[in-house]
C-alpha cells in the first residue's frame, strides 16, 4: 500500500504545484489535494477542470498499476486520458484548453512521479487492501485499549479480548502478537464458531491415524502448530464442553494429547482468546466452563463498540475510504452531509459494517462526491435524530422499563428498516429472555416493530417511529 500511496500523493502534489502554483498540505491524498487548488488567481472554471484532471490522472495511474508498462507507455496512456478530458469540454474558453493541452507533458512530469513512487507502478492493485489494519483512533477509550495491549504484550499471560462483533478483536490480537517477544513465531488463528465441534477438537489438538472415520493419517493440530508463537481462538464462547475441557488441561499442564492417542506432547504457545458473548454470564448459566474462564481472563481487555467512541469514526472513514478507492481504482470523496450521517450512525456491526458500507458507496458512486442520497435508509435515518425520535416514542411506553429506553432507542435507530430478534435485544441490552419478549410485545403493540414468522423463529422488522 505504501508504494501505491506514494504514487497518489506524488501525483496530487505535482499537479497541485504545477497547475495552480499553490501550497499542498503534506501527506494529503489526491482528492483532498485537488480540493485545495483554490488560489485567488485561478478562475473557478479552471479550478474545476484542474480538480477533474487531477482525479483523472490518478485513476488512470491506478488502472495501470501492476501491468509492467514502461515509462513511455505510462506517460502516453496518462497524457491520452488527460487530453480526452480537456477536449471533451467544449464550454471551456479556447485559450484555456489550448494552454492546458500544450502544458500536459510538463504538468504531469511522470518521470519524476515514477522516481518518487519507486516500484509503485508495478504493485498489483489488490495488494493495497490485502492486509486489514488496526487504525489508531483518537478516543480516550481506544487509547486505553492500546496502552493495556502494549503493557501485556511483553508478558506471556493469556489475554481475553471482549467486545461486540466487528469491533476489531482479531486485529488487536495480531497487534499483540507483533508487539510480543514471540513475534518471530507463528500466529495461528482459529474461529471456534466456524467449525463443527468434532472437527474443531481434531483441528486444535490433532489426532492419531485411525482415530475416527476418515483419519487416514496423523494430524499434529493447531496447538502444536503455534509452537513458539501465539494461538488466537476467536469466538471461544462457541466452543463445546469437550473442547473446553481439553483446552483447560492444555493450559494447566502445557501438554496436548491428540484425539485417539495416549501420549502427552509438550507445547509452548501464548494464548489469546476473543468473544462477543458475556462469558461470565455464560459461566453462571452453566454453558461455559468457569475454570476455563478464570484461565482465559488473566488479562481481560474490552474493546468498546464504535458508537461509544465516535471520535474514532473520522480517522476510520479516511482510512477505509482510501482502501476502497484503491480497490475500486476510483477517487471518491464524501459530501459533508454524508460524512456527518456516517458519524452519527450507531454501527451495530461496528468497524466491519462501516468498511463494507464505504466500499459499497465508492463502487456505486457515479460522481466524485458521494451525497447523502447514496446512503442506505437505515444510516440516513439512524443517527442521533433517529435515536431521539425512538426515545420519545419509547418514553412511558407500557412494557418498556425506563432504564432500557436509551439502549433500546439506539438499537431500533440502528436497525430501522431491518429485522431483529429476541437474541438481538438480549445481547444489546444485557437483559433476560423474558424481558426481551415483553419488550418486543410492547413494541409490536405500539407499531414500532412488525412481527413475522412463527413462534420460536419469530423476527421483527423495525418501523419508523
Amino acid at each position: 500500500m505504501d508504494a501505491t500511496q506514494r504514487v497518489i500523493i506524488a501525483a496530487a502534489a505535482d499537479l497541485a504545484g504545477r497547475l495552480a502554483g499553490g501550497g499542498v498540505r503534506p501527506g494529503a491524498g489526491v482528492a483532498e489535494t485537488a480540493q485545495t487548488l483554490s488560489p485567488p488567481e485561478v478562475p473557478p472554471e479552471e479550478r474545476r477542470l484542474l480538480e477533474q484532471l487531477a482525479r483523472q490522472v490518478v485513476e488512470t495511474m491506478l488502472g495501470l498499476a501492476g501491468k509492467g508498462l514502461s515509462l513511455s507507455q505510462v506517460q502516453e496512456a496518462v497524457q491520452r486520458a488527460a487530453q480526452k478530458l480537456i477536449t471533451s469540454r467544449p464550454e471551456l474558453p479556447r485559450s484555456l484548453a489550448a494552454r492546458l493541452t500544450g502544458e500536459v507533458p510538463r504538468l504531469l512530469n511522470l518521470e519524476h512521479l515514477v522516481d518518487l513512487a519507486g516500484r509503485g507502478l508495478e504493485l498489483p492493485p489488490l495488494a493495497a487492501a490485502a492486509e486489514p489494519e488496526l487504525v489508531p483512533g483518537t478516543s480516550a477509550a481506544f487509547a486505553q485499549v492500546l496502552r493495556d495491549l502494549e503493557q501485556v504484550a511483553a508478558t506471556d499471560f493469556p489475554v481475553l479480548l471482549l467486545g461486540e462483533t466487528g469491533t476489531g478483536k482479531e486485529l488487536l490480537a495480531r497487534r499483540l502478537h507483533r508487539l510480543s517477544p514471540r513475534k518471530s513465531g507463528p500466529l495461528v488463528a482459529v474461529n471456534c464458531a466456524a467449525l463443527p465441534q468434532s472437527l474443531l477438537e481434531s483441528e486444535l489438538f490433532g489426532h492419531e491415524k485411525g482415530a475416527f472415520t476418515g483419519a487416514s493419517q496423523a494430524h499434529a493440530g493447531l496447538v502444536r502448530a503455534a509452537a513458539g508463537g501465539t494461538l488466537f481462538l476467536d469466538e471461544i464462547g462457541q466452543a463445546g464442553p469437550q473442547v473446553q475441557a481439553r483446552l483447560l488441561r492444555v493450559l494447566e499442564q502445557r501438554v496436548v494429547t491428540p484425539v485417539g492417542g495416549s501420549r502427552e506432547i509438550p507445547v509452548d504457545f501464548r494464548l489469546v482468546a476473543a468473544s462477543h458473548r458475556d462469558l461470565a454470564r455464560a459461566a453462571a448459566q452453566g454453558s461455559f466452563s468457569r475454570a476455563l474462564l478464570y484461565r482465559l481472563q488473566v488479562v481481560p481487555i474490552f474493546l468498546p463498540p464504535l458508537r461509544e467512541r465516535r471520535e474514532d469514526i473520522g480517522p476510520l472513514l479516511e482510512h477505509l475510504l482510501t482502501q476502497a478507492c484503491l480497490l475500486a481504482k476510483k477517487t471518491r470523496g464524501l459530501a459533508p452531509q454524508t460524512r456527518q450521517a456516517l458519524v452519527d450512525y450507531d454501527w451495530p456491526g461496528n468497524v466491519r459494517e462501516l468498511s463494507h458500507v464505504i466500499q459499497r458507496l465508492v463502487v456505486l458512486a457515479p460522481e466524485y462526491e458521494i451525497g447523502p442520497q447514496a446512503l442506505p435508509p437505515e444510516i440516513a435515518g439512524g443517527g442521533q435524530q433517529g435515536r431521539k425520535r425512538f426515545t420519545q416514542a419509547l418514553t412511558g411506553l407500557d412494557g418498556v422499563p425506563a432504564k432500557r429506553v436509551e439502549g433500546l432507542a439506539a438499537l431500533l435507530a440502528a436497525r430501522q428498516g431491518q429485522e431483529l430478534a429476541n437474541q438481538d435485544l438480549r445481547q444489546a441490552l444485557g437483559c433476560s429472555d423474558s424481558t426481551a419478549k415483553n419488550i418486543l410485545r410492547a413494541l409490536a403493540a405500539a407499531g414500532l416493530v412488525q412481527a413475522a414468522g412463527s413462534r420460536g423463529g419469530r423476527r421483527y422488522r423495525v418501523a419508523a417511529p
